[in-house]
């Protein structure tokens, strides 16, 4: 991030709105989807122009996305909204599912039944094949939140990323277990706002979808 770094002295109060991404076919077929390249469906780009518009009155200072193309394609059309250009962040990314990557999820008990014990049990130390555990996606979603606290002292800003990153956010704003991530049920172009304050954090609302109704 290219911002100048405000005084130490101030003190840090960071409005952060998160937008989940789109429905994409993975999403509507239920299939397992971490980093692979999928487009926004119809559905999901009207869930993105209707958040968009939401967005738009907000009076939003910056956007980050995740680097995957859902998100930045959500973003884009945020963009077009507000006129603010998104920023990729990498911390924002999803979960890396390694080889169970675009496997349908009632297969994952039969292909991975390792994997699934382990989750069952622990899922935030759980780890896919060649991929991420969730309580790294939570630890490093957490990381980029209080770098952009810093560089956002007293604005409002917007981060569109992905279901395990924002659940992620919650549970540490919420101070409980990343293997409490099921409290919080995010929809698709679902908007959630929190506040990160020096001395305290505070859930705003959480998957609100009213956006969505209209049409």
């Amino acid at each position: 991030m290219d911002h100048q770094k405000n005084s130490p002295s101030q003190k840090i109060t960071l409005k952060l709105t998160l937008l989940r991404h789109g429905e994409t076919r993975a999403n509507r077929d239920s299939l397992v989807l971490g980093t692979n390249t999928v487009p926004l469906t119809k559905i999901g780009i009207q869930q993105s122009i209707k958040a968009a518009k939401r967005i738009a009155q907000l009076s939003i200072s910056a956007i980050y996305c995740s680097p995957f193309l859902r998100t930045t394609q959500t973003a884009s059309y945020v963009t077009e909204e507000t006129g603010i250009p998104a920023i990729e962040l990498d911390g924002l990314r999803e979960m890396d599912s390694g080889e169970m990557e675009g496997i349908k999820m009632d297969e994952m008990r039969i292909k991975y039944p390792e994997y699934m014990q382990k989750w069952d049990s622990d899922p935030s130390t759980a780890r896919p094949p060649g991929g991420d555990t969730m309580g790294e996606v939570h630890e490093r979603t957490w990381d980029s939140v209080l770098s952009l606290s810093e560089y956002h002292r007293n604005e409002h800003i917007l981060a569109v990323s992905h279901l395990f990153p924002i659940q992620g956010i919650l549970c540490n704003i919420a101070g409980i277990h990343s293997n409490n991530y099921e409290k919080f049920k995010i929809e698709l172009g679902s908007l959630t706002t929190v506040r990160i304050e020096q001395d305290k954090k505070s859930i705003i609302n959480i998957s609100e979808t009213s956006h969505l109704d209209i049409t």
